[in-house]
């Protein structure tokens, strides 16, 4: 483009005479000319101006709140590393996120929040119901009342445990509840309910017990010295007969 000078004019104070006259109609045909050179100019820059192939834009020259959502129409902004401040957004699809601090509300109850001492939430009224997070070398998921705790289920280099506050259910709805590997009772303070006809093949093992007891366990003996026979007897029956003979004399 062009540059286009236009003249300068310095009026001295006086009359004016023919030659000043001269003056000002030399000054007003360049006046004249320096306009319709710059009207030729930025027509051309008018009409050769290809919007849809602006490589770069300066963002001085961008208006405040011009540029709307529908104006806009990317495959990829791959380059954004910005604090953008509040985003409202219907769906983020990701591979990575990274924050401090994630929650399904910002001031309503119930919620569901991920912070880095783990995942909390929260029940309606506003106390804390459920947390999972690190408990000295292992993980722990907490349980509460409106904050108040009650259960807990953790696991450390010493095991996995099951606690609470009141009693503790584990239940089958459809199926049996097993128990595999070794079983203590060793610290047990008490148990009850347990019936033996409830445990399986428990009742027939005792019964056969039972059975050997009443059937071969000594429990009576008499001795007929005119026969010499000792009679062993069990509780229901005579065991055994034993045959003693007299001593040899002297």
């Amino acid at each position: 483009m062009a540059n286009v000078v236009l003249p300068t004019v310095n009026p001295s104070l006086g009359d004016i005479s023919q030659s000043n006259v001269d003056q000002l109609r030399s000054l007003v045909k360049q006046l004249h000319n320096a306009a319709v050179q710059q009207t030729e100019e930025l027509l051309y820059l008018l009409n050769n101006l290809d919007t849809r192939n602006i490589n770069e834009i300066d963002g001085d020259i961008l208006v405040t709140g011009t540029i709307t959502a529908a104006k806009m129409n990317v495959q990829k902004l791959s380059a954004i590393a910005a604090d953008l401040g509040t985003i409202t957004a219907g769906v983020i699809d990701s591979v990575e996120i990274y924050g401090s601090y994630i929650a399904t509300s910002r001031d309503e109850f119930p919620k569901v929040e991920m912070s880095p001492e783990g995942f909390k939430a929260y029940g309606p009224q506003g106390g804390e119901s459920m947390s999972l997070g690190q408990a000295d070398d292992g993980g722990a998921l907490l349980f509460m009342d409106n904050g108040s705790p009650r259960g807990s289920i953790f696991g450390d280099a010493e095991g996995f445990h099951v606690g609470n506050m009141a009693s503790v259910h584990i239940k089958s709805t459809d199926d049996k509840t097993y128990l595999d590997g070794a079983v203590s009772f060793e610290n047990a303070t008490e148990v009850s309910g347990l019936r033996i006809w409830n445990v399986q093949d428990l009742q027939q093992q005792l019964a056969e017990i039972n059975g050997d007891i009443l059937q071969n366990m000594i429990i009576n003996a008499t001795f007929d010295n005119s026969t010499r026979n000792l009679k062993l007897f069990s509780k229901t029956r005579t065991v055994a007969t034993v045959f003693i003979p007299a001593s040899a004399p002297e």
